[in-house]
């Protein structure tokens, strides 16, 4: 059975970017059977650009700013394909059949959940190793990946409170604990042009400690909780301090009531073994953090996920009914 595609882009002033990415997307050899652009309060002419060059796509524009996790939640249930493609409004395929292969990978496959493409960014860096096989990763990139509608629907929808990322590793986590797979296809490119529109590494850091803290109130197994607790804040913190402004850890604190408000009323814990295994994914095959300023000995800036060895497959825990 050929399965049915949905294109969900979520957009905030970034027309010119936004143009690109769905031309690129509409001349794919097999492109979305829909696609939606969610503007979540656009102030920079983009509906205009909308309605005078993309008619056919569906545009809805949100009354203000809500985040990027609502607006993805708003497409995926306002759209009907079996499979759902997230790119962002600044990312697009390398290659004209990268669409089709992600959703031939699916098709064969009905174990996996997600697809993770192989993301590289306009500074050179390369999330995995080009030319590796499929293989298991404990979550996806937004900008980049395809999900069976089916295993999302059992899974249930991004958490809205946590605004802008951190949401995949949730859902993978997810994901893992009903019994599914999430590979990357490292063959399929996907180009992140990474705008600096709306971008603050302030924000980011902060969003990045407090939302991992969530995901672990609500999925981690009460067994270990104390301890990845204790740990993401460690390990987070000594990301902010190499990171820039001190801040961050401050803020965080100070949200700490709200980040247990959160975390408990999504409380739904995954077993420990799931648990443990997508650990050990996110220590074997996460997709690269590594800075700019790493320099390949060539011309281009290369992720730490290159010379990482590549997790083999292996078959997923047999899924709950």
């Amino acid at each position: 059975m050929t399965l049915s595609v949905s294109a969900v882009i979520a957009t905030y002033n970034r027309g010119p970017e936004l143009r690109i990415a769905l031309t690129r997307l509409m001349t794919q050899t097999t492109p979305p059977m829909e696609i939606i652009v969610i503007d979540d309060g656009s102030s920079d002419g983009t509906g205009a650009m909308m309605r005078a060059e993309f008619p056919t796509v569906r545009y809805v524009r949100q009354p203000h700013n809500a985040g990027l996790i609502l607006a993805r939640n708003f497409g995926f249930v306002n759209t009907t394909g079996d499979c759902i493609l997230s790119v962002d409004d600044d990312s697009w395929f390398e290659d004209p059949d990268g669409l089709a292969r992600c959703v031939a990978y699916l098709e064969k496959n009905p174990e996996v959940a997600a697809v993770a493409c192989n993301i590289e960014t306009r500074d050179g860096l390369v999330y995995f190793p080009k030319g590796a096989a499929p293989f298991d990763v404990p979550w996806y990139v937004g900008c980049g990946h395809l999900l069976r509608r089916s295993a999302v629907e059992q899974v249930g929808l991004y958490m809205p409170e946590l605004y802008r990322q951190g949401e995949e590793k949730d859902r993978c986590l997810r994901l893992v604990g009903a019994g599914y797979r999430v590979v990357a296809l490292p063959d399929v490119m996907v180009y992140h042009d990474k705008s600096e529109k709306g971008r603050k590494p302030g924000m980011e850091r902060f969003y990045n400690h407090r939302n991992d803290l969530i995901r672990e109130v609500a999925r981690c197994p009460s067994a270990l909780m104390a301890w990845r607790l204790a740990r993401t804040w460690a390990g987070n913190s000594w990301k902010n301090l190499r990171g820039g402004p001190r801040l961050t850890d401050l803020k965080v604190l100070l949200a700490l009531p709200e980040i247990l408000r959160i975390g408990r009323k999504h409380r739904a814990p995954v077993s420990v073994e799931a648990y443990n295994r997508w650990l050990h994914l996110a220590k074997t095959a996460a997709p690269a953090s590594a800075p700019p300023t790493e320099k390949r000995a060539a011309d281009k800036p290369v992720s730490r996920a290159a010379s990482r060895p590549v997790a083999a497959e292996r078959p997923s825990p047999a899924r709950s009914d």
